[in-house]
């Protein structure tokens, strides 16, 4: 019986009984793609479900192509899976574990990944499984057979990976395995079993090296993080500002490790020169970056994965910046060190006797504020452009300066070592320190979600007669748009008219004329 018969004869029983019947999908096979069956799938409660057939094939010569296929046994249906712990059957009628390989049970209690047949006879009958035994692998922390190992090393293999599977297989596999709980491990094997070229076929293999001790590295500080949490990610914190902790937010975690994986090839391309000969007629295409070409058109990811993976690499470019050439570790420390705060509209710093005191935006001259609000300033551009995936853009800065001091030189030579280990954790965590100061102090100036910041003055009133009435449209008009924004981050507390008061300072010839 057919996947798709057995699906629709569970719909008749539940029609019997006065149940609702539900949709039946059917997605068809393609032997030339490595997909040999037809599966039928429905949502059975609160389950998707496929449904398939027990199958047996027959070859002709050294075709990988089934001659003949036809329903098989359990046992022969069993043989044919990728893996013996997925060959593992469960007897309805008897509630036993049937485990027809001989093997699926102890390679399942000794957490080996190991195929049924001669890992070369199945990885050639549908290439894919050697990305399903590493996702597995990393998946479930299994080690993979020293014969899986050989196998996949085969040129046969990376041949028929490259020229049977689509490319929608490959990156759904590659994406399963960033949400697995050991991006890192499964990286890290298709480094070692020779893939990197077929999986990730643009740029070369030195950059997929670093992207994989950078990912380390950024996985690690993660791990950290959970033992001894920051306060710029504590979960109260972080609800505050309407957003998730990193450590909680399984889908920025997973965005996080394609930007930690792919920053190399990104630091490598982006000084690339564009065809001089594109037109702005010649589309979006043309103009991607070669993360985003890598990303939609090799792994057929999403364009809004891309965008992020994008988004959170650029705000680690310009946190570093921040970091270590604009002064923001000195801003950081003027805010933290004389707590000043700004929650909505109201704004406090310390006084000279220690106690916090209310601060009018409009009024203040005190110079160590108005330092904190040039900072402030700084910081709300990139939080503007990178949105809620700012801690994913925070901890790949970070992450990167400590993958820079694991890779350096002057720690390498174990010279009186006790003490240059300890000179090396001190380095550690000064990086870690400052990045820390910076991400609190974004916390402290109220900046989490100052994307979603609305204008005092819209496009409309803008041009009132008690603003600015002559204005003219295009980039004037935008740039007096963008200055608006630039006084209201620097007054968080300001109002309108004196807001007002400002423009019409600033550009005196769009006033109405008296």
């Amino acid at each position: 019986m057919l996947g798709r018969e057995f699906a629709d004869l569970l719909n008749l029983y539940l029609a019997e009984r006065g149940e609702a019947t539900v949709s039946v999908g059917t997605i068809l096979r393609n032997p030339e793609k490595s997909k040999h069956l037809e599966t039928a799938t429905m949502k059975v409660g609160q389950f998707w479900i496929d449904f398939v057939n027990l199958r047996a094939e027959e070859y002709a010569g050294d075709s990988r192509i089934p001659e003949l296929m036809r329903i098989g046994t359990a046992e022969e249906d069993a043989l044919r899976r990728d893996l013996t712990i997925n060959a593992l059957f469960y007897n309805i009628n008897t509630g036993e574990i049937e485990d027809l390989t001989g093997r699926g049970l102890y390679h399942l209690s000794r957490g080996v990944i190991c195929t049924p047949l001669p890992p070369l006879t199945t990885l050639l009958d549908d290439p894919l499984r050697i990305l399903r035994s590493v996702r597995f692998a990393a998946r479930l922390r299994f080690s993979m057979s020293d014969e899986l190992r050989g196998a996949a090393r085969d040129e046969r293999v990376r041949t028929a990976l490259r020229q049977k599977v689509s490319r929608e297989r490959i990156g759904g596999e590659v994406d399963l395995m960033f949400r697995s709980r050991d991006p890192v491990g499964a990286m890290r094997l298709i480094h070692n079993l020779d893939l990197t070229s077929v999986v990730f076929p643009v740029g070369e293999r030195e950059f997929y090296e670093r992207g994989l001790a950078l990912l380390s590295t950024t996985h690690d500080y993660l791990v950290d993080c959970q033992r001894e949490r920051p306060r710029w990610c504590e979960r109260k914190v972080a609800e505050e500002g309407g957003e998730v902790v990193l450590i909680d937010d399984e889908e920025a975690r997973r965005l996080l490790w394609y930007a930690s994986f792919l920053k190399p090839l990104w630091d490598h391309t982006k000084g690339e020169k564009k065809d001089g000969n594109l037109s702005r007629r010649a589309g979006k295409k043309a103009h991607q970056s070669t993360i985003m070409k890598l990303m939609i058109d090799e792994l057929k990811r999403p364009a809004k994965d891309a965008e992020a993976v994008e988004k959170i690499i650029k705000a680690a470019d310009d946190f570093h910046h921040m970091v270590d050439f604009g002064g923001a570790q000195l801003s950081a420390r003027t805010v933290l060190l004389n707590d000043i705060k700004i929650k909505g509209h109201k704004c406090s710093m310390m006084a000279e006797n220690g106690v916090p005191v209310e601060v009018d935006c409009e009024m203040i001259q005190d110079p160590l504020w108005m330092q904190a609000m040039d900072y402030r300033l700084s910081c709300a551009s990139i939080m503007s452009r990178v949105g809620g995936l700012w801690r994913a853009g925070m901890v790949l800065a970070l992450s990167e300066q400590l993958a820079s001091l694991n890779n350096g030189g002057e720690f390498d030579i174990a010279i009186e070592g006790d003490v240059i280990e300890q000179s090396h954790e001190e380095v550690r965590q000064g990086i870690i320190t400052q990045h820390d100061a910076v991400a609190a102090s974004i916390v402290q100036l109220g900046l989490v979600g100052i994307q979603h910041q609305k204008p005092l003055i819209d496009g409309r009133d803008i041009k009132q007669p008690h603003v600015l009435p002559n204005i003219p449209n295009g980039p004037i008009f935008r740039d007096v748009m963008d200055e608006q924004v630039k006084w209201m981050r620097k007054h968080p507390n300001g109002g309108k008219r004196a807001l007002v008061r400002y423009l019409k300072g600033l550009y005196p010839e769009y006033c109405e004329k008296v």
